[in-house]
């Protein structure tokens, strides 16, 4: 076994740098680093302070990584959606905000993840930060799967510094890896190679993902619903209008083996995107993300976690099957007016999957929406909250540990 998927976006990271110093010269279209508010330095002053002067918090005044505490909120700061124009905007920046505070003492990680997302909606080859936020190599490799994480999008490119300039960024559009072996089983670098789309085709896949997430929220949510009714609303959008597979071999594996199996499922790899765009169908591993991101989009608080447990058999023939053979799910926790719940949209799905087969006119019960830590039990029990982490599909956890305590307690039922 090998660490197949990084080690090809360091092959293709490598690759990419040797194309743009062909194409340097095309011009391509850049997105100015400071269209966005720069660190404002603060020069500390000692002053003899008055009884009648208004007391600073000292959140405002103690810098963390060359950022204030409100400057650095400033920075992680999801819009309101539908506050311009009163229908829902998207806002290219978004990240969840659990994932943004990870990076507080670095947040020039931050700022170029955001940067990343705005290319990338943008259809950009290329884009410019200016020089205060310039990050290491393995700095730029902690913005790259930020803004993965927070987006389809963003998870479909390969975005990476070049290894000349590092105040410039390329993206790479839907790689392809066409990874041929030796005859002593290990990649054959002079043969393999990667493909990627051109502008014009990764725009129109761009519009077509975003097409249909602004025709779901506008076609289900209403500016005057509350947190918990755009929450409800999109999950059964999702589950009604978005299929569950089977996940295929190597699917969302850091892992894959060298061989032809191996080899023939990597080539064929698709992306959540493409899912949505070709087939409306995916599968379980990539429905938290999408529900997330959409969440995301409409400034509610949700997080994709996982843990290692047991499935509890829910007397359908098809979900037992699928979740009963896995010893970790992913799924959702929603944070509304401070109360966290559990989702787990893949098992309404395949519910509703199976009782629309007999009943066409069958609408969603929505059992494993809302749920408290006590019900989410009744359906797989965790090994232990020390066990249960924010969801990171680039992380083995059998041989890494992910960052603990960030996944809030499930206290109690949503009830309508």
């Amino acid at each position: 076994m090998n660490t197949a998927k990084r080690f090809l976006t360091q092959l293709t990271a490598v690759t990419l740098a040797i194309c743009v110093l062909f194409l340097s010269s095309c011009a391509p279209k850049k997105i100015d680093g400071e269209e966005y508010p720069g660190f404002v330095p603060i020069e500390e002053t000692v002053t003899e302070k008055k009884v009648e002067e208004k007391e600073i918090p000292v959140e405002d005044i103690v810098e963390k990584g060359g950022m204030t505490d409100s400057e650095f909120e400033e920075l992680i700061k999801i819009p309101d959606p539908f506050e311009e124009t009163g229908k829902f905007q998207f806002c290219p920046g978004a990240i969840p905000e659990n994932y943004a505070r990870q990076y507080r003492e670095k947040p020039e990680i931050v700022f170029v993840a955001k940067q990343m997302l705005t290319a990338v909606y943008n259809g950009a080859s290329e884009f410019s930060i200016a020089p205060e936020y310039e990050l290491s190599t393995d700095e730029a490799w902690l913005a790259e799967e930020l803004a993965a994480k927070a987006c389809p999008l963003a998870d479909a490119c390969s975005i990476g510094a070049h290894l000349e300039d590092p105040l410039t960024y390329s993206v790479i559009y839907m790689p392809k890896n066409d990874i041929v072996l030796d005859e002593n089983g290990d990649i054959d670098d002079e043969r393999s190679s990667f493909t990627d789309m051109d502008a014009v085709e990764a725009k129109k896949v761009i519009g077509d993902f975003t097409d249909f997430v602004k025709s779901l929220i506008d076609r289900n949510i209403k500016k005057e619903d509350s947190d918990m009714e755009k929450a409800e609303k999109i999950y059964e959008a999702l589950v009604k209008e978005v299929a569950y597979r089977e996940k295929r071999p190597y699917e969302d594996s850091m892992y894959i083996e060298f061989t032809e199996e191996g080899m023939e499922a990597l080539r064929g790899e698709t992306t959540l995107v493409e899912d949505i765009i070709n087939d409306h169908a995916t599968s379980k591993n990539r429905i938290p993300f999408l529900y997330q991101y959409i969440l995301t989009q409409l400034n509610i608080e949700c997080m994709t976690v996982t843990s290692s447990g047991a499935y509890v058999s829910q007397g359908y023939e098809k979900l037992d099957k699928e979740m009963g053979s896995d010893g970790r799910l992913v799924w959702n926790v929603i944070v509304i007016d401070g109360i966290p719940y559990n989702c787990d949209m893949a098992f309404d799905m395949i519910v509703y999957e199976a009782e629309k087969g007999a009943n066409k006119d069958y609408e969603p019960v929505m059992k494993y929406f809302g749920m408290s830590d006590s019900t989410r039990a009744q359906s797989f029990v965790i090994t232990s909250r020390d066990n249960l982490y924010l969801y990171d599909p680039n992380i083995s956890y059998e041989w890494e540990n992910p960052p603990r305590d960030m996944v809030p307690e499930c206290p109690k039922d949503y009830q309508k």
